[in-house]
């Protein structure tokens, strides 16, 4: 069209020449000559004038077959093929299109290309090859041909409905796990389970045949599903009501029950699948129950539910067997190497020292690799008030001499208070240690150590210095735990509890009152505990700096803090009145280009969920995350949209 109207422009400055020479020859006294000029303008004007009027009703299409350019077998192998051609000038206005449009009713010559399927202007702007638009009812495959303005198009409605069919009717598999079935089934009455069974494990099998899933019990406590795509995509519309129903119903029998369940699909490979799905029910329960884990075999772990803290699933015959099986390994090693995470705190330290005497106690070289790695200031005092006990009992090295000193193919690695190599102490080689031993009480994360032989994960537990009290206790040598290691293992407990506030039941107790008996200090544990004026005072600052957002309260600033001090103005929040959670924002001291957040609840909201929305991680009531791609005022302006989501959502945080 552009070589059209260049055209024409030079019509038109010709035919003004033309009048300016008229004027001349009129002042000349040529009348003949004069005559006969416009004459001829006239009829060029005229031919030219119905020329355009055509072009511009019909376009070029209407006196041109397509045969005429690809010949007659083209012609016929394209309408075989249901294939229609286009072309289109400079503008993207269609000049000519094939039969194909005119059998569907489709008027394009003369318009934008765009004009009839959108997604067409990404064959232009974009530069792909081809898109897939939909018009009215039909779907089309849109080709661009290299090098010319053709665009070919072939109708792939049918396919489309057919790879929707197929789709809605691929098979998902699944795993429903009664949680803490087994544990009342060994000591409850026969008439309780019969109530249990009743309203627990009934109406699991009635809201499967109710959605059309084929459902089959394994065992007691666990149920194999088989279902379609269809079909789970209407579980997710409903946030898998089921979860909620078991829980309502447990409350009701006031018993600690809850649903895990797992879905997998993507894949045609049932070898796959049934990998995938029992690795889903087990992060399922480790991140501690009440909740859905499913993955497609083409993508990452999602997850729904997850709103109730988690109850203790740990039997006295798996904390026994698990006992006996980290022994066993401990034995077996020629060197143990034990790894917390960095920016250590009471709970990590206290457990990386009850392991470490254990370790001794059975006659085999024990290092903490926890030498130079940050740690929590309180921490560092206590550790320097027992400075030289610490020293005659126990073997600090670095990460770097612990990579130079371990065998990778026959020393053991036991990783204490986390299972994330990100954040270890051990991050340099963990990796490439082929005995790897999990012992924490954080929900399991899509990160977790994918090489452990052992995964000793309990969320229910309070600490990891409680998981190792009852390991010891498990064992049938003795262990010595004097003091210094069990004041440190209960400082573990009484921060993790914030002073047996919260996630505590009759085993944090238990285990508390262990380690008083082995010698812990309550006053030396206070103490600990206490702060100076400084930090009482940035303490209240940062409080007064709160907001409080519907059930949230959240502190967002920009002077620098350390993450214990955000920990506690986040603890301390949790106080007020009204408030489910709480959170605060700040650069971390030292790292100021890093945005730390500390969450904190007192267990009847989940924001474990809201921090792995924020890229991090934690459990039920204590999470956090670091950014370094975002400021305070970024961070909180995304954590208000995941909290109204949550809001909107409405998925039954509350417990």
């Amino acid at each position: 069209m552009k070589d059209f109207r260049k055209w024409t422009s030079l019509i038109i400055l010709a035919s003004i020449a033309s009048v300016i020479f008229i004027v001349y020859e009129i002042n000349g006294g040529n009348l003949w000559e004069i005559v006969m000029l416009l004459a001829i303008i006239a009829l060029f004007l005229i031919a030219f004038y119905g020329f355009w009027s055509t072009v511009r009703k019909q376009g070029v299409k209407t006196e041109v077959d397509i045969s005429r350019f690809l010949g007659k077998d083209a012609k016929d192998a394209l309408d075989f093929g249901n294939i229609g051609l286009l072309t289109y000038d400079d503008e993207y206005v269609v000049t000519w299109a094939s039969d194909f449009f005119k059998k569907r009713n489709i008027d394009i010559i003369n318009k934008k290309a765009t004009a009839w399927i959108r997604d067409i202007r990404h064959l232009f702007e974009d530069k792909v090859d081809s898109i897939i638009g939909r018009y009215q009812d039909s779907y089309y495959e849109i080709i661009r041909a290299d090098e010319s303005n053709v665009l070919f198009v072939r109708d792939v409605t049918k396919y489309k409905k057919l790879s929707k069919i197929y789709e809605q009717n691929s098979i998902v598999v699944g795993l429903i796990q009664l949680d803490n079935y087994m544990e009342y089934q060994s000591y409850e009455s026969e008439d309780m389970m019969a109530l249990i069974n009743t309203h627990l494990r009934v109406p699991v099998v009635q809201w499967a045949h109710d959605h059309g899933i084929l459902i089959r019990r394994l065992r007691s406590d666990r149920f194999f599903l088989v279902l379609n795509r269809e079909i789970f995509k209407a579980l997710q519309a409903e946030n898998f009501s089921i979860l909620q129903l078991i829980k309502d119903e447990a409350n009701k029998l006031d018993v600690s029950m809850s649903l895990s369940m797992a879905f997998a699909y993507g894949t045609t490979d049932f070898t796959k699948l049934d990998r995938m799905v029992n690795e889903l029910i087990e992060l399922a329960q480790s991140r501690g129950g009440d909740q859905v884990a499913f993955r497609n075999a083409k993508g990452s772990v999602r997850y729904i539910g997850g709103n109730s803290e988690s109850a203790s699933s740990r039997s006295k015959v798996r904390v026994h067997t698990m006992a006996q099986t980290i022994q066993s390994s401990i034995k077996d090693a020629p060197k143990v190497f034990i790894a917390g995470h960095v920016d250590s705190d009471f709970d990590c330290m206290g457990a990386a020292l009850g392991v470490s005497a254990w370790v001794k106690s059975l006659g085999k070289p024990a290092y903490i690799t926890l030498k130079n790695v940050p740690r929590d200031t309180q921490l560092q005092e206590t550790m320097d008030h027992y400075h030289q006990t610490i020293l005659d009992r126990h073997t600090f090295v670095t990460p770097d001499e612990a990579y130079e000193m371990m065998d990778f193919d026959n020393d053991l690695l036991i990783m204490v208070d986390h299972g994330v190599g990100a954040i270890s102490s051990a991050q340099k080689f963990e990796e490439l240690c082929k005995n790897v031993i999990v012992i924490d009480h954080h929900r399991r994360g899509d990160h977790f150590v994918s090489n452990a032989k052992l995964a000793y994960v309990e969320s229910g537990a309070s600490s990891a210095c409680e998981l190792i009290v009852e390991l010891m206790q498990n064992t049938p040598n003795h262990i010595p735990i004097y003091e210094t290691e069990a004041t440190i293992m209960y400082l573990g407990i009484l921060v993790d509890t914030n002073r047996f506030k919260i996630h505590t039941d009759s085993r944090t107790f238990e285990a508390a009152a262990a380690l008083r008996s082995w010698g812990a200090n309550s006053s030396m544990a206070e103490q600990a505990l206490c702060v100076n004026f400084d930090e009482f005072r940035t303490k209240n600052h940062l409080i007064s700096k709160a907001k409080q957002y519907g059930r949230f309260m959240v502190v967002s600033v920009d002077e620098p803090q350390d993450k214990t001090m955000l920990a506690k103005v986040a603890q301390s929040l949790t106080l007020v009145k009204g408030c489910q959670a709480s959170f605060v924002i700040a650069p971390l001291k030292g790292k100021e280009k890093v945005t730390a957040v500390s969450a904190r609840s007192l267990g009847r909201f989940n924001v474990q969920k809201v921090m792995e929305k924020l890229q991090g991680g934690g459990h039920f009531s204590a999470a956090a995350v670091e950014r370094n791609d975002l400021t305070p005022s970024e961070c909180k302006t995304i954590l208000l949209e995941v909290l109204q989501k949550e809001d909107e959502q409405d998925e039954g945080n509350l417990a």
